[in-house]
């Protein structure tokens, strides 16, 4: 489980508990401006035979934590969740190593709503997309 902050302009996602070992990861940095999309999700990613674990844990079907090379076209995305997560955000990023973080927080909705409010337009209209299905 992670805990989303918003520091100035840059979005602080901090890995709590045993995860930061797992992930070998303590925290990651995003510019506010550099996220093109935010959803809410539950559950694990579907992963293809490509995706790759880099660094961290992961057990198929049952848990994903750390730096993984997924999706179609590959690209880099930082996980940490597990099949049980109910409360999972999902941000894509344009301009950064990762442009995927798909992370469990204690509330999806609220974390959402603490970025929009402190992005303004730029992520408003990203919300927006994604609610019209573009």
């Amino acid at each position: 489980m992670v805990e989303l902050t918003v520091k100035g302009n840059d979005l602080h996602v901090e890995i709590l508990g045993w995860d930061k070992l797992l992930g070998l990861k303590s925290s990651v940095d995003v510019p506010l401006g550099a996220i093109k999309s935010i959803s809410a999700t539950a559950g694990l990613p579907t992963f293809r035979r490509t995706d790759i674990r880099v660094l961290g844990t992961g057990i198929p079907q049952v848990m994903a934590v750390g730096t993984y090379w997924i999706g179609s076209p590959h690209r880099w995305a930082f996980l940490d969740l597990r099949r049980s997560s109910k409360d999972v955000v999902s941000l894509e990023i344009e301009g950064q190593f990762y442009s995927s973080i798909i992370v469990e927080v204690k509330n999806a909705e609220m974390a959402i709503e603490q970025i929009l409010g402190s992005n303004g337009t730029i992520a408003q209209m990203s919300h927006n997309r994604l609610q019209q299905g573009d």
